[in-house]
């Protein structure tokens, strides 16, 4: 992109020491920037959070400290460390089947319904998001469910799964497929046996697998792109709305739920409610877990 070497460094963050100390003043100009571009709020009890992620990426930069990243972040360069950022200061905590009672009510009673309203030319046709989809297991539990539950069941099945994350890094680890011993820990044996290979420590996701899930980035506060989203019958956004104030919040459900179809389904996370945010969704209890249906 031609941007200057110190301003845009292409390797991942090192994390690494950091005695750089963060003021209260630019604290507060770096949580007003960080809301204003991604509708995440962090309150005055998570100053540390800020000064220990940022910190190491102003030390892999070699600056001179939080003044000097914001009046980076503010510049005509800013754009290209947007990304980095995001990286610092997004959590990406999750592995292959974490949710099982909402993949279990998915499998079994969601899509069935699903399928008999969506009939195109008598080939049923589901379209399912993983939002915030970090690394990509959520996203690639579905499709390995796909392949395994519900293609037997339904051979002419059409499934369309999309991932979505505002953290690139992330995203390229998605899209490689490649995972460690932690993300794996809760898929079945015949699973793993059948769908990843073992090489040095290290499982790798078969390649018609990854072939069933597409990896775009995403800012879901950004309610232009947020637009493109549509015609979804499933979604999931799990443990993404915690990080949100309430008015981020409001504007983020309310855009997801106009991406989804009549009928359509929302996942979110166990310690997550839509109660105060949206009265359009209509919840359904099943053991174990709940679901929000646009009616």
């Amino acid at each position: 992109m031609g941007n200057p070497a110190r301003q845009v460094v292409q390797t991942p963050i090192v994390y690494v020491p950091t005695t750089l100390k963060l003021s209260d003043e630019v604290f507060r100009l770096l949580r007003d920037f960080i809301y204003q571009k991604t509708g995440i709020y962090f309150q005055d009890t998570k100053k540390y959070l800020l000064e220990g992620r940022i910190g190491k990426r102003i030390q892999l930069l070699d600056m001179s400290g939080f003044d000097e990243y914001l009046q980076l972040l503010r510049g005509p360069q800013g754009t290209h460390e947007l990304p980095f950022l995001y990286e610092a200061v997004t959590i990406n905590e999750t592995y292959f089947f974490r949710n099982e009672p909402q993949f279990d009510v998915f499998e079994r009673i969601l899509i069935p319904e699903i399928i008999t309203r969506h009939q195109y030319n008598g080939r049923p046709r589901v379209r399912i998001w993983s939002a915030a989809s970090s690394s990509g297991e959520e996203a690639y539990t579905v499709a390995l469910i796909y392949l395994e539950r519900l293609k037997p069941k339904y051979p002419l099945l059409d499934i369309e799964i999309i991932g979505t994350d505002i953290n690139n890094a992330v995203l390229d680890v998605a899209r490689a497929g490649v995972y460690s011993e932690y993300s794996i820990r809760n898929v079945p044996r015949p699973y793993l046996d059948k769908y990843f290979e073992y090489e040095g420590g290290k499982y790798y996701l078969a390649d018609h697998v990854k072939q069933l899930v597409r990896f775009e980035h995403l800012n879901l506060y950004d309610r232009n792109k947020m637009r493109r989203m549509t015609h979804f019958d499933v979604v999931f956004c799990c443990n993404v709305l915690i990080y949100f104030d309430m008015k981020s919040k409001i504007q983020v459900v309310s855009d997801i739920y106009d991406a989804m179809n009549s009928g359509g389904y929302l996942f979110i996370g166990y310690a997550e409610t839509l109660h105060g945010i949206s009265s359009a969704f209509k919840l359904i209890n099943f053991p174990k877990t709940v679901v929000y249906k646009k009616e």
